[in-house]
């Protein structure tokens, strides 16, 4: 399971190509540490939310815990979209073997009218809000209780930290340099305390590795597939034992010649080609009960 900013979203699309059983961001994209804390601790004691937990703005009905994917234009299919994403990860945070967080930033936005932490504004007005900064021992605080709570129920789930390396510069340039900070000098307190969580060090790899702005979007601050893939490339050779290594390979050949767009889709060529796919699936299903249902679909359109 992966829980935080985009960045989290995107490896975990990289897991979720080769075949693992995961579930990404359940909440939608999040990204100060409060409002991860508070995903973990609601999938943990997963009570349903309702009407009174949604806010009506731009024809829309939003959930503060949520990001806008969920937000839809009536409040029924709101909450269906909701508990549904809540129900199943609830029950995935039970038995899931790793769970990656990865924190955006140590600024977050408070409700006045009921001191709410939100995951997302919605663009309801600023007025509305309180912006504030975690302190480091606030952020160590709240996710060491969070992670008690989690090994209570899942006490062999391993839990990875990550940073991600989008820089918040809508806050200020220094504003987020102090933010990261604060997220990284709380990581390395939990490290001290609890030797069983592990850094990946993906903030590092993008700011210090790649530097360089052909490695992000146009927006200058989101790292582009370049570099996302560079981060999963390491990502790949430091968590993943040979043998999976040596798995996902395979599986690359298969989901790549899936993708694939055949000049003459008739010819005996490109037939005798779908034919050798189609065999290493079937092998793969049977020694792993991989699911090729996606990519069995593509090559019998192409």
């Amino acid at each position: 399971m992966t829980i935080g900013s985009c960045f989290s979203e995107n490896i975990g699309r990289y897991f979720e190509r080769y075949k693992f059983h995961i579930n990404i961001n359940p909440f939608g994209q999040q990204y100060n540490p409060y409002s991860i804390a508070n995903a973990i601790n609601r999938l943990l004691s997963p009570v349903l939310y309702t009407e009174a937990d949604l806010v009506h703005q731009d024809e829309l009905y939003h959930s503060y815990d949520h990001h806008g994917d969920f937000s839809k234009a009536s409040k029924e299919e709101t909450l269906e979209n909701i508990n549904s994403n809540l129900s199943i990860a609830a029950e995935s945070l039970k038995t899931t073997s790793v769970l990656m967080l990865t924190f955006g930033t140590s600024h977050y936005f408070r409700l006045k009218e009921n001191g709410k932490v939100v995951s997302n504004c919605h663009k309801v007005p600023g007025s509305n809000f309180d912006f504030e900064l975690m302190k480091p021992n606030e952020i160590a605080d709240e996710l060491e209780k969070t992670f008690s709570a989690l090994w209570n129920i899942n006490p062999s789930v391993k839990i990875i930290l990550t940073v991600s390396p989008v820089r918040y510069f809508a806050f200020g340039h220094y504003e987020n340099s102090v933010s990261k900070a604060h997220l990284f000098t709380a990581i390395h307190a939990l490290r001290e305390k609890y030797p069983q969580l592990y850094y990946f060090p993906a903030y590092e790899m993008v700011i210090d590795d790649l530097r360089d702005y052909r490695f992000y979007a146009e927006d200058m601050l989101h790292p582009n597939h370049q570099a996302t893939a560079y981060v999963w490339d390491a990502m790949f050779h430091a968590l993943l034992p040979l043998f999976t290594q040596n798995l996902l390979k395979e599986l690359d050949e298969i989901v790549s010649a899936a993708n694939h767009r055949p000049r003459n889709p008739k010819s005996a060529a490109h037939q005798k080609f779908i034919e050798a796919i189609q065999h290493k699936m079937q092998k793969l299903e049977t020694q792993y009960g991989l699911d090729f249902g996606v990519e069995k679909e593509k090559l019998i359109i192409n």
